[in-house]
């Protein structure tokens, strides 16, 4: 019937057998016990399956000795019950009192002692027991025996968590090497194997070789699982991930997609959720993963708030029952972070402008201009507005709690990882934007080199991957009026995109707008002309020509124009972002009139008193629509108005 799995069943016999008369010698009264443990165990009734082995236990303990070897599997599955409860250093005190009784399943105690380290985060300590194990199982198995399969693929296991992506591919492929002897090519087994040595090759930058083992692994899941099971989610993402890595944007988001759709679903019959609840406790740390699992969900569909609360649940647990020092609470504070800064951009926030740019960048890499179109208009719309004082100190209160957060997952990251680790450049990247927020400019730009300098270490001085970094120090330095410095970092990064990119790419139409911004901060009017004239061209193919994304580059045209005595080429450049705004159903009317005042003041210059006197009229049109009769600024206007129409 165990073996069977039919545990209800077996629960029925064994319990009324214990009451048996013939059934109550110490023996088999351990022995009823025992198989009650196991069945409760499998149940998933931790507390009961405790209580039925610690009486097999004490009724042993009365007949045997302490050290005795019979005492080996009651100890160890004494062991097994306090490490599904999450209870790890109860279940290291048993594992080790059946290391002391000499018993043949030594080799698996082993192998369990490495299995609680590694739940506690301690992955040097169960790598030795691993290796204990696998040494130990060469003296007495086979070579292609299938519990090697398991245990190279536990090593593999911590060596992927220690960062050694080479030796945890090595013991990867020797676990798929035996499976593939042993299993069925449509075993469950095999796709687990492909999707570590899938995760494995992308880690190390084999994004081609991790896709293709990626792909074996759903085909396998895909004809042996459910449609809608987790598992086949988790392939989605993953596979969706390397497309996002290589730049295959569209298949990308069409996996992300697919695995968000199984994501939601899980989350309106949240099943599994309710019954690892009622089995394991509220706070064993397999609960912090559910939680977490939870808050992704949550966050994937756009619920910032639930997911919030579930990471925070997942926290307290986990704060609870794992060393100061868990990997999995870097993973924890990391998303607290992110979903606070995710959670602080209201509608009409102007960090949202930022976000609908950087969606546009990345529409404009698919190709996808119209898009592309629609979030540069949302970011122009907002920023148009002005941000409210409870808007930035909302800003400011969430950037610090996410810096709180990323601080946390830091100090845990820099003493478990090595300082070149890509997860420490991830982690310094999401720093140095939080820093950037509260406008804290000097640890932004330290965290930012931080980052550089890991991922500068990993790539060749060329790699288009560097030109991000460069562009992020450069726009600090300049901020911090630092222009030298960002010209600097800019002339890298350009370096890189112009080998890399097409000559019409977007990104690189705004490296050339920054660069030209530097040199016009430092008086090399010249050159940030040349520029801005690079930048136009690259815009002026890929917008409309009433497009509202090419006014801000006109207006800085007309701004190196100007003080050059280029009067004709400022008045065209006027004319020309007058041309766009002019078109707009809401036209904002205190920068119309601005715009048609400085004109006006334009052609006056060029003693071209008709077209000024053109110009000026609509700039008092404009002034009265934004400002009301008798303002200031339209008075300024009327008084103004009688210099060209006296010419």
């Amino acid at each position: 019937m165990l073996k069977l799995g039919e545990f209800h069943q077996a629960e029925d016999i064994f319990g009324t057998q214990l009451n048996f008369e013939n059934e109550k010698t110490w023996c088999s009264q351990a022995h009823l016990n025992h198989q009650l443990g196991y069945v409760y165990s499998h149940k998933g009734d931790y507390t009961t399956a405790l209580s039925h082995y610690q009486k097999a236990l004490e009724m042993e303990q009365n007949y045997v000795a302490e050290d005795d070897s019979s005492l080996a599997t009651t100890y160890k599955n004494i062991a097994g019950v306090h490490h599904s409860m999450g209870e790890y250093s109860s279940a290291l005190s048993f594992y080790r009192k059946a290391l002391h009784a000499d018993h043949p399943l030594l080799d698996t105690t082993y192998n369990n002692l490495g299995s609680v380290h590694s739940s506690m985060g301690d992955y040097v300590a169960a790598l030795d027991f691993y290796k204990t194990t696998r040494a130990m199982r060469e003296k007495s198995l086979p070579p292609n025996h299938p519990d090697f399969g398991t245990i190279y693929n536990t090593i593999g296991t911590a060596y992927s968590s220690l960062g050694n992506d080479p030796t945890a591919l090595s013991d990867y492929q020797k676990t798929l090497k035996i499976q593939g002897k042993i299993l069925p090519s449509t075993h469950v087994d095999l796709a687990i194997s492909y999707g570590n040595i899938g995760i494995i090759h992308s880690s190390m930058g084999n994004h081609l070789k991790g896709l293709a083992f990626h792909e074996k692994s759903f085909r396998i899941r895909e004809i042996s699982l459910p449609p809608n099971h987790p598992d086949i989610a988790i392939n989605y993402n993953n596979i969706g991930s390397v497309h996002n890595t290589m730049g295959n944007y569209t298949t990308a988001l069409s996996f992300f997609q697919k695995s968000l759709d199984i994501r939601t679903k899980s989350l309106s019959k949240n099943k599994a959720f309710d019954i690892r609840q009622h089995s394991l406790g509220e706070n064993h740390p397999e609960m912090a993963n559910s939680y977490d699992n939870l808050g992704t969900i949550h966050s994937s569909i756009g619920d910032k708030s639930k997911a919030h609360v579930c990471y925070e649940k997942a926290l307290e647990i986990q704060q609870k029952s794992l060393s100061n020092n868990h990997p999995d609470l870097v993973n924890t504070y990391n998303k607290i972070a992110l979903n606070l800064r995710l959670k602080s951009r209201s509608e009409d926030h102007l960090s949202l402008a930022i976000t609908y740019n950087n969606l546009g960048l990345i529409h404009n890499l698919m190709k996808d201009y119209s898009t592309v179109l629609s979030f540069y208009e949302k970011a122009l719309d907002i920023q148009q507005h002005s941000k409210s004082t409870r808007e930035q100190s909302l800003t400011t209160t969430y950037s610090n709690m996410e810096l709180t957060y990323y601080r946390k997952a830091i100090a845990i990251e820099e003493k478990i990882l090595s300082l070149d680790d890509p997860s420490l450049e991830t982690i310094y990247n999401n720093v140095a934007v939080a820093y950037d927020c509260v406008d804290d400019k000097q640890n932004a730009l330290l965290y930012h080199q931080k980052a550089l300098a890991i991922r500068e270490k990993a790539l060749s001085h060329n790699d288009p991957a560097l030109a991000s970094p460069y562009r992020n120090i450069a726009s600090i330095h300049h901020s911090m009026n630092e222009y030298s410095d960002a010209w600097n970092f800019y002339r890298k990064a350009l370096a890189i995109l112009e080998q890399t990119l097409s000559l019409d790419d977007l990104s690189l139409g705004k490296t050339y707008n920054n660069i030209a911004v530097a040199y016009g901060s430092m008086d090399g009017k010249t050159n940030a002309l040349l520029f801005y004239q690079k930048a136009l061209a690259i815009q002026e193919k890929i917008f409309s020509p009433k497009d509202t994304s090419l006014v801000p580059i006109y207006s800085s045209i007309v701004a190196i124009y100007s003080p050059m005595e280029m009067k004709t080429e400022a008045a065209q450049f006027y004319e020309k972002s007058l041309h766009i705004q002019e078109s707009l159903l809401s036209p904002n009317y205190s920068s119309m009139y601005v715009i048609h005042f400085n004109t006006a003041r334009t052609y006056e210059d060029l003693q071209n008193y008709d077209a000024a006197f053109t110009r000026v009229e609509r700039s008092l049109f404009h002034a009265r629509l934004a400002f009301g009769f008798g303002h200031e600024k339209v008075q300024n206007v009327e008084r103004y108005i009688n210099i060209p129409r006296s010419k």
